[in-house]
């Protein structure tokens, strides 16, 4: 089992099962929102914020290292994060993570093209 950011893999040994996709959403406290608007305003890093970043990133890796077999690896794995509800009140950090999933291919079998219809 491999996860990679990279897109590039041996065709000869692996070939593509489908799209692999995790999501996990967090709330933010009131202090962490604040802290992070002050942050905003002086400049500087938010440890806080990254935390929750890094909290975010290590839920999705989990989830996409539980959809993968020990001979399977996820290429091309993309991440993608959006804060949204502060105007509600509630602020939630959202990430989303996409790969391709890939399978060793099989000794002898036969291998399928996808042809276009014309």
């Amino acid at each position: 089992m491999s996860l990679s950011t990279s897109g590039t893999y041996d065709t000869s040994k692996y070939e593509v099962k489908g799209l692999v996709t995790a999501t996990h959403t967090e709330g933010l406290s009131l202090l962490r929102g604040v802290a992070a608007e002050v942050t905003g305003l002086f400049g500087g890093k938010s440890d806080l914020m990254n935390k929750k970043v890094n909290d975010v990133l290590n839920n999705l890796l989990g989830k996409l290292k539980a959809q993968v077999g020990s001979n399977e690896r996820i290429v091309g794995i993309k991440f993608e994060f959006a804060e949204f509800g502060r105007s509600e009140g509630n602020t939630f950090l959202s990430g989303i993570a996409t790969g391709t999933l890939l399978v060793p291919k099989q000794k002898g079998g036969r291998r399928k093209t996808l042809r276009n219809k014309q």
